[in-house]
């Protein structure tokens, strides 16, 4: 059996249709079946597919930024490639930059040796702001 997702076989048929430039009258004629019938398959498909995408974007939304701070990076330049990885995204870290050198110093002292990174760092930049070292 096929998957169609949250749509019947009947509703891709008619987007399916409808994307090749089809009428509902066409696609009616097609199918053996009313406009008026048509009309509300269409719109019901379209509506689960306008569903399904703000729950992806919902979902998306939740998930951490990961990023790897490279050996070739100076502590001290570490805070803003989190910040340009957190722009990206349209998330707003809620640390300063003294603030974050010092988490990384904390949580990932065995990665700095003076003031180089010497060990990749991962981090999770959190939806919330807050980052995971």
């Amino acid at each position: 059996m096929e998957d169609y997702g949250f749509l019947t076989k009947r509703q891709m048929e008619v987007l399916g249709f409808r994307a090749q430039g089809y009428s509902q009258g066409e696609i009616a004629k097609l199918l053996g079946t009313s406009r008026e019938n048509i009309t509300i398959i269409d719109k019901r498909a379209r509506e689960k597919v306008k569903k399904a995408r703000t729950t992806i974007k919902i979902f998306e939304s939740l998930e951490p930024v990961e990023i790897t701070i490279p050996t070739s990076i100076n502590l001290f330049s570490a805070p803003q490639f989190i910040f340009h990885a957190a722009d990206r995204h349209e998330i707003r870290v809620r640390y300063n930059s003294t603030t974050v050198i010092g988490i990384l110093r904390r949580k990932a002292g065995n990665c700095i040796v003076g003031n180089s990174v010497v060990e990749p760092i991962k981090i999770k930049i959190l939806r919330s702001g807050h980052i995971v070292v």
